[in-house]
């Protein structure tokens, strides 16, 4: 099995250079070069250690092979995985920024990193990486063929100015049960929607009792999931809403905008809205599988769900092509509206994610080739051939199509913008003082009040008077290096 997926990446790969060559061969100067006097370009990522051969397949090999040797690229890491265990064999916990920070600034600095967005951010901030826009003018390269998710999500992190260039995105969308809407005389959802008319939607659509309910709107396609969880994970993402301050020493959750969201998610559950704990499966026949009996979307049991792009090119198209084969399963019309946003946050999703953004260091050595390597990761030819992945999204536009002749609203997945990171990102701090503990007292309080055995004032401040008293007794993490 591990040979046939071998040969399988080497023949894509080899594919892959074979056609992307020739478009490059017009725009790539390759200069005859002696042995000993290649240009290096060196490009810093986070992780690294002995292999290093996955990052070159995906964004280097092909850009090297094109200059015919007048480049070699060399992959440094900003965090060895070997340096990522203490000798008491504990995990430590870095900190990235710094860790970048360090390989850009030092006597051999790096020409390019790749970063997230919360890195983006920090080091834009910190004045480490060069500013684009000029260059994008320079080479006549239109930001407007790229989607507003990236460009969008770049800009409101850079002052409006742009400091890098993300080749791909991954986001959500709003999918929904065409079928049970029209079943139920009620209009579908549509593009723009905030959280609370998306809700009153799923009020409207909701039915039955029992195995028999169909709820209106799921956080997840997945049965069973923890409201608190899809509350703290998606639902308060766009607002910033935090748990604790920034230098983590006392609690922020006994506050007017936690009790509206308490209330909003908890009222959901008591009306049977959106799945809670106590949530029937339904019985299976015997003698019947259905593969999708777990998943809210496929089953039946929820006409909106909030999903991925990759659930489209995975199992909802399985289904959809396979129903007439799957016992239990009835095909049903759908399709995608954008994601709700909060009044707040107009147009700010809480699922969109700029994980792989390609940026010049200001202090490159190199940066002429280290421009011409963020462009060519971002350039029309590569996102062409990246635009085949069933799992993530190019940035350029107009090659974003939906896959196998599905018809459906592709753009709702690349309007929206992603959260901003807050400069201060609160995992940061449960990392380095362990507080995972105040999200378990949050989860059971809010149990309770699902429960109906405490008011929702009553358990903000329980769980504000209790997460103090964890962090007056916080500790630095002694394997946490910040």
């Amino acid at each position: 099995m591990g040979s046939k997926k071998w040969v399988r990446k080497l023949l894509l790969a080899t594919m892959a250079i074979a056609m992307i060559i020739p478009m490059l061969a017009a725009c790539t100067k390759t200069d005859e070069v002696k042995p000993g006097q290649e240009r290096v370009l060196r490009i810093g990522v986070l992780y690294g250690g002995n292999d290093d051969t996955y990052f070159r397949s995906q964004y280097t090999d092909v850009f090297e092979f094109s200059k015919q040797g007048a480049i070699n690229i060399e992959i440094v890491p900003a965090v060895d995985q070997s340096d990522r265990w203490g000798s008491n064999g504990e995990y430590k916990q870095p900190d990235y920024v710094e860790a970048f920070k360090k390989i850009m600034t030092g006597a051999n600095p790096v020409d390019v990193v790749v970063i997230d967005a919360s890195q983006y951010q920090a080091l834009v901030r910190d004045g480490l990486l060069k500013q684009i826009d000029p260059l994008l003018q320079q080479d006549k390269i239109d930001t407007n063929d790229f989607v507003p998710t990236v460009i969008g999500g770049l800009k409101a992190m850079g002052d409006n100015n742009l400091y890098g260039l993300a080749p791909t995105f991954t986001s959500q969308a709003l999918f929904y049960n065409r079928t049970l809407f029209n079943e139920a005389g009620v209009e579908p959802p549509t593009d723009n929607m905030t959280w609370d008319q998306v809700f009153d939607k799923a009020k409207l659509v909701s039915k039955g009792e029992g195995q028999d309910r169909v709820y209106g709107f799921s956080f997840n396609h997945y049965f069973g999931s923890d409201p608190y969880w899809d509350m703290i994970n998606t639902y308060v993402t766009p607002l910033n809403l935090r748990m604790i301050d920034d230098k983590a020493d006392y609690m922020t959750v006994n506050s007017p905008q936690w009790e509206k969201v308490w209330t909003t998610i908890s009222k959901l559950v008591a009306e049977k809205v959106i799945p809670g704990p106590n949530a029937e499966m339904p019985e299976t026949p015997e003698g019947q599988f259905n593969p999708f009996q777990y998943d809210n979307f496929l089953s039946g049991r929820t006409a909106m769900v909030l999903g991925d792009y990759s659930f489209i090119n995975s199992d909802l198209s399985d289904a959809m092509k396979n129903a007439d084969k799957i016992k239990g399963f009835t095909k049903f019309d759908w399709d995608v509206v954008t994601f709700p946003s909060h009044p707040e946050a107009p147009g700010i999703s809480g699922s969109v994610y700029l994980r792989e953004i390609f940026a010049v260091n200001q202090k490159a050595t190199n940066p002429d080739d280290a421009w011409d390597f963020v462009k060519f990761v971002s350039s029309d030819e590569w996102a062409k051939l990246r635009s085949r992945s069933s799992y993530e999204l190019v940035a350029r536009e107009k090659y974003i199509q939906p896959k196998d002749g599905i018809n459906f609203n592709i753009s709702a997945f690349y309007t929206m913008k992603p959260t901003p990171p807050i400069t201060q990102k609160e995992e940061d701090l449960f990392s380095k003082y362990s507080l995972y503990e105040l999200n378990e007292i949050g989860r059971n309080l809010f149990q309770e009040v699902m429960d109906n055995k405490k008011g929702i004032s009553d358990a903000l401040k329980e769980w504000e008077t209790k997460g103090n008293q964890v962090l007056k007794k916080k500790q630095a993490n002694p394997v946490y290096s910040k």
